[in-house]
């Protein structure tokens, strides 16, 4: 007979799943973490063994996708990739730049961490292109929210609101973006400088230009990444005016020498082998703050969407990192790996996140943020 607390529900419908929710005390949707779509990792102290595990792998389908329209519906169980990929055949895409999607990440999962990439800098974060999300809350009753078209926007914006909520307020089904068309050209440049002050320097100057790039990154050994797309013929001219700026020299990077450059350290295709992947809000200015408080421990970061995210693979106690944190005034949130919360030093919103927790999910059957002492909670 099978183990009914390793049992795995994949409903086929809306009803299904509402009677699911219904019925449990507490439920975990299985996301991914770079794993499969239906399994998770080691069930650690945060994954109660008493809880309802659903996977979403049946809800994997294009709702509608209107390319003149520039808006795209798909089901929550969706792949990311599988979504890049439909809309790179149509020659659009997602401009945030969703992170970890070639690692079986779904849509759900990518809206309830609140995944934006480094692509984000240009145009807008995850949060910036949500139109609209059905989810089914804690009481198994469906909701409906914002809707297909750009110019839907009245009403209280509960998309953004489940943008980065790790899923505590319900078990979203299906979700609504705008997208983009893909710049026919682009190219990928790097400045490497001989020192992580010099780098960050360059970094905030180029930030604050009136340069249009579309990546503006850097990494702990003061390397700057940079990306432009446009119109064919004006790379060249382009790439000049930044050297120009900056007064220094970059190198055009080909493919295969960008993954190996862009990917050491921090990875943001793949999980970390070990440790977790925490995503920090900064600013430009307070990197080095930051940096200095984590040069005594062997870590790898990258600034992000032109420094106001640090990417930080950590190795080390959840406390450790949690008071140097909380000694800069900053949070954090963890991508993938196990924990037992996914927020960090993150207290703030505590009473407003209570208010739409009893509204949303009175009984507390989701994920819980900010669990009461040796309450047990999950990721989504």
């Amino acid at each position: 007979m099978e183990d009914e607390t390793n049992k795995v529900f994949t409903p086929n419908s809306i009803e299904a799943l509402q009677a699911l929710v219904r019925d449990s005390n507490r439920v975990r949707v299985l996301g991914s973490d770079g794993l499969s779509k239906t399994q998770s990792a080691v069930e650690g102290p945060g994954h109660p063994k008493n809880a309802t595990r659903i996977s979403l792998s049946a809800f994997n389908q294009i709702v509608e996708y209107l390319p003149e329209e520039y808006t795209i519906t798909v089901q929550a169980g969706m792949l990311v990739s599988e979504v890049q990929a439909a809309l790179a055949a149509k020659g659009q895409y997602l401009p945030f730049d969703p992170p970890l999607s070639g690692q079986a990440t779904t849509v759900g999962s990518m809206i309830a961490k609140g995944l934006s990439g480094p692509g984000s800098f240009r145009y807008g974060i995850l949060r910036d292109f949500i139109l609209g999300v059905n989810f089914i809350d804690g009481i198994g009753n469906p909701v409906h929210t914002g809707g297909k078209v750009v110019k839907n926007a009245a009403g209280f914006d509960i998309p953004k609101l489940m943008t980065g909520s790790y899923g505590c307020f319900g078990i979203m089904t299906v979700a609504s973006f705008k997208v983009f068309p893909i710049a026919p050209e682009s190219r990928i440049i790097v400045f490497n400088y001989p020192s992580f002050k010099a780098g960050h320097e360059a970094f905030v100057s180029l930030g604050r230009s009136r340069f249009s790039l579309d990546i503006l990154d850097l990494d702990s050994k003061g390397r700057l990444f940079v990306k432009l797309a446009g119109q064919p013929g004006s790379m060249d001219q382009r790439v000049n005016a930044i050297e120009s700026h900056l007064s220094h020299q970059s190198d055009l990077l080909e493919p295969n020498s960008f993954h190996d450059q862009w990917h050491e350290g921090v990875r943001l295709d793949a999980p970390p082998p070990s440790g977790i992947l925490v995503k920090i809000p900064v600013n430009p200015l307070s990197i080095l703050d930051l940096e200095n408080a984590l040069a005594p421990y062997s870590t790898e970061r990258r600034y992000s969407i032109g420094g106001y995210v640090c990417w930080l693979h950590w190795n080390n106690s959840i406390e450790e990192l949690s008071t140097i944190l909380t000694q800069l005034n900053l949070s954090g949130q963890v991508a993938c790996g196990d924990t037992e919360t996914p927020l960090i030093a993150a207290d703030s919103q505590k009473p407003f996140y209570r208010r739409l927790k009893s509204a949303f999910d009175p009984d507390a059957k989701f994920t819980d943020l900010y669990p009461t002492a040796l309450q047990p909670v999950f990721n989504e």
